[in-house]
């Protein structure tokens, strides 16, 4: 991935973000309210000497006192002065426990030690820190070496009496929940991140071009809710989803100017990637330019042509391979310039039924007779008829669904057609989730006059079989009309 991906990969998931970032802050804000409340009072003692009388003497003494103020803040935590502390106070504790009570800090190069004493109760923090300065008074007058009247030269005075807190200082709330919601939303950053990185499915151009250089003829975006049920061809002619149709027909006029293909096998890796409506489509964007048109559904295994075009589907391609009809009898007229080949009975050797000789046969003869004929075949990894009817087309068009094949999958079937040396047409992506900015034309009703199709036999559309004798010797058809049937 390039700077940029990381970027749009961020702003396209703002929104998983925003809701880990939410997730963080609330479990913050959720140990805090678990907390007990902390209370802390700070109590200043002065250390001073009396002894000197001249100049030189108080600077040696000061010098003296602020040598002994650190060795007198740690003796603030000690037995000797904490045990005094909770036979005054009663408390019920030990001196190891008080002292994680207690701090003594002195600020540097002076003679004050700050002694602040932590506590749940406001009260018991002033009395504490009170306390604790007038035992360590006690403690150090009594360590400190007797002056001439025997008297201590060291004294400890309080100079600022432990003040009554207003409000605790732990926990603080508002640092844990701004902690908290930036470990969420950091989280959340990378979540996207390796969704997005360890993601094989197929989105974008790039994820194509990571797979294959095979061109991508199109991307057919997804039907709305608010759009007519039916085929997009056939319901709704001049929306953006039959555009896109159009422009997979245009590129695949213009891969080969010199010799266009004129037959082509729609496959996919697996099932429901929308192969069978992309060929339904196709065939009718083909039959916008050109006369003759054939849909052929040789997917034996499970079909779904006849289906999607509302068509009885008993009579078609196994029925003709089997010598029981010809071509005339079993292909239906659809539409203006296109004609229908149903699949027919589900015939047990589906592989074997398509690889034969009589199946060349009638490829070639269709050949003849149609300017383009598209084949719907079976995905190509749970089946591998795509490959044989690949060499008796002009070659194949794999669809991939939007953000459900997966690159393993395309890459293996894009293997499996060079691996018989078939010629790959292009990709056409389906489904894709289109934005709002990208979508030149509006949704349209249903054009009048087309209705979609319905279920039921009383809503057969009305559709005709191609004439019996509309096949000559020579394998052209002749312009008989067509029976209504």
């Amino acid at each position: 991935m390039e700077p940029i991906d990381y970027l749009r990969t961020i702003t396209r998931r703002w929104l998983i973000i925003l809701i880990v970032g939410l997730l963080g802050g609330a479990a913050a804000w959720g140990y805090a309210a678990g907390q007990p409340p902390q209370f802390q009072a700070t109590n200043s003692v002065f250390v001073t000497s009396d002894r000197g009388e001249t100049t030189s003497e108080l600077l040696q003494t000061s010098t003296f006192t602020q040598n002994l103020v650190q060795s007198y803040a740690q003796l603030a935590t000690t037995p000797t002065v904490l045990g005094p502390v909770i036979t005054r106070l009663g408390l019920d504790t030990t001196t190891q426990n008080l002292a994680a009570q207690v701090s003594a800090v002195t600020p540097l190069n002076t003679v004050f030690i700050n002694i602040t004493a932590f506590s749940g109760s406001a009260e018991q923090a002033v009395d504490l820190a009170d306390a604790v300065s007038l035992s360590l008074a006690t403690t150090v007058e009594n360590l400190a070496p007797k002056g001439p009247d025997n008297l201590p030269s060291i004294s400890v005075k309080t100079v600022s009496p432990a003040q009554l807190p207003g409000a605790p200082f732990s926990p603080n709330t508002k640092l844990i929940v701004l902690t908290g919601l930036l470990l969420g939303l950091m989280v959340g950053v990378l979540y996207a991140l390796a969704r997005e990185v360890l993601d094989t499915r197929v989105s974008t151009q790039k994820d194509l071009d990571r797979v294959s250089s095979d061109p991508l003829l199109g991307m057919v975006g997804r039907k709305r809710r608010s759009d007519p049920a039916g085929l997009a061809m056939r319901v709704m002619p001049h929306s953006a989803l039959a555009e896109a149709y159009r422009r997979v027909r245009a590129n695949l006029e213009f891969i080969d100017v010199d010799s266009p293909p004129h037959s082509a096998v729609i496959t996919s890796a697996v099932a429901r990637d929308g192969k069978s409506t992309t060929a339904i489509n196709l065939a009718l964007a083909m039959a916008e330019r050109s006369a003759k048109v054939l849909l052929i559904d040789a997917d034996l295994r499970r079909p779904s042509i006849a289906e999607l075009c509302d068509l009885e589907g008993d009579v078609g391609l196994t029925t003709i391979l089997l010598g029981d009809v010809g071509p005339e009898d079993a292909i239906v007229r659809w539409s203006d310039g296109l004609d229908v080949l149903p699949s027919g009975a589900v015939p047990p050797n589906p592989g074997r039924l398509l690889g034969s000789a009589a199946m060349k046969t009638l490829m070639k003869r269709l050949l003849e007779d149609y300017d383009f004929i598209v084949v719907d075949s079976p995905p190509l990894l749970p089946a591998t008829d795509a490959l044989g009817l690949s060499h008796l087309t002009d070659g194949a068009i794999v669809v991939a669904r939007y953000k459900t094949t997966t690159r393993q999958q395309l890459t293996t079937t894009l293997e499996s057609l060079e691996a018989v040396n078939a010629r790959i047409l292009g990709i056409v992506l389906n489904q894709v989730r289109e934005h709002r900015a990208e979508v030149y034309y509006g949704p349209l009703a249903p054009v009048k006059g087309v209705s979609a199709p319905m279920t039921g036999p009383a809503n057969r559309v009305t559709a005709t079989r191609a004439p019996k004798a509309a096949f000559d010797d020579s394998g052209r058809r002749d312009s008989e009309p067509a029976r209504t049937k």
